[in-house]
């Protein structure tokens, strides 16, 4: 077994290959039922560099040259709105083939992960784990659970369209001098008031509450490497956002959908700033979404969102619409210095 650092722009496309084949295995795992990315899709997203993130990557090989595991580390670079407030924090990812799992492999890869945050001067790290085996693993490393979600979908066979309908009506008679407006690209004259309003609902969130696990803070500069690498990678980011009648952006939700993942669109983020709310204006905007989605893309399987379990108001609005719980997540962080202590006889 050997350990090397791996350099997707630089390695040799076997290589590339079977770290893509050994991401699709995974993934088939964490979604058993659900069509595979295409392998080019995968190869897109690795090759499509961060304008914010500094990342590095190693591979675990066995003596026959096949893949046994996989590790990354990620940061925010001195350019992201991300960078004061995550000084000192690394996002990590560990993955272990599953018929080489319990024989010390993410162990030793969580060794290399922390000789570099030290080298980095890194004080924590932050990861998330989808597999009970991964979050057991964490937890014996003295990793805590900063926050538990769950991915949910909404089958499109099975949505109330009449339900739906009468949620754009009520919504449109509470909010009467509300429009709703839909686009890809932030408009520029509205950048810089949207960022202000994505920031400040995104880390109203309950996933966030504690401090334990950090929010998100976005820039203009920031939205539009993210709007352009999207494109990149083959994503379609549909927002629509609702302006009040002084012209106000007081919310909005947004979708991703990509045309190599046909069977799904993505429900990201819905928020709704503070005062403007308690108008129904949340049900407004995911059901004109929803009505977007049909119109757009009704050959699709399901929807799919990420909500955290404390967060009540909107998973009882999720519920209303129909998602149903399809697997658990739980955002975790880690302290260096309490991997050492606990793992010296491991790494």
């Amino acid at each position: 077994m050997q350990i090397q650092e791996f350099f997707p722009d630089k390695v040799d496309e076997t290589i590339l290959d079977k770290y893509i084949d050994f991401e699709i295995e995974y993934q088939k795992e964490i979604y058993p039922n659900d069509p595979t990315a295409p392998p080019e899709l995968l190869r897109r997203a690795m090759l499509t560099p961060s304008s914010e993130y500094n990342i590095f990557r190693w591979l675990v090989f066995s003596d026959l040259d096949e893949i046994m595991g996989y590790a990354r580390l990620n940061y925010h670079k001195q350019n992201s709105p991300m960078y004061e407030s995550n000084k000192g924090i690394a996002d990590i990812n560990i993955v272990i083939k599953k018929e080489f799992r319990k024989q010390g492999i993410g162990s030793k890869l969580l060794k290399v992960l922390v000789k570099k945050a030290k080298e980095l001067e890194m004080k924590s790290f932050q990861i998330v784990a989808n597999l009970e085996a991964g979050k057991k693993f964490i937890e014996h490393f003295g990793g805590i659970v900063a926050a538990d979600r769950t991915r949910n979908r909404l089958y499109y066979n099975e949505i109330d369209w009449e339900k739906i309908q009468k949620w754009c009506e009520e919504g449109k008679e509470r909010t009467k001098d509300v429009t709703i407006e839909t686009f890809e690209d932030v408009p520029e004259e509205d950048l810089e008031e949207f960022v202000k309003v994505y920031t400040v609902t995104e880390n109203q969130a309950p996933d966030y509450e504690t401090g334990d696990y950090q929010g998100l803070k976005i820039s203009p500069e920031s939205r539009r490497s993210s709007e352009k690498r999207y494109k990149e990678i083959g994503y379609t980011w549909i927002t629509k956002i609702s302006r009040e009648k002084d012209g106000t952006i007081s919310g909005f939700t947004e979708i991703f959908y990509n045309i190599h993942l046909p069977h799904m669109v993505e429900q990201e983020m819905t928020g709704v700033l503070p005062e403007y709310r308690g108008r129904g204006l949340g049900k407004r905007l995911k059901a004109e979404m929803l009505f977007y989605i049909k119109e757009n893309y009704p050959n699709i399987d399901f929807i799919e969102t990420g909500n955290a379990n404390k967060n009540k108001p909107m998973l009882v609005i999720n519920t209303e619409i129909g998602y149903k719980k399809h697997i658990e997540e739980y955002l975790m962080k880690l302290d260096i210095k309490e991997i050492e202590k606990r793992g010296k006889k491991y790494i």
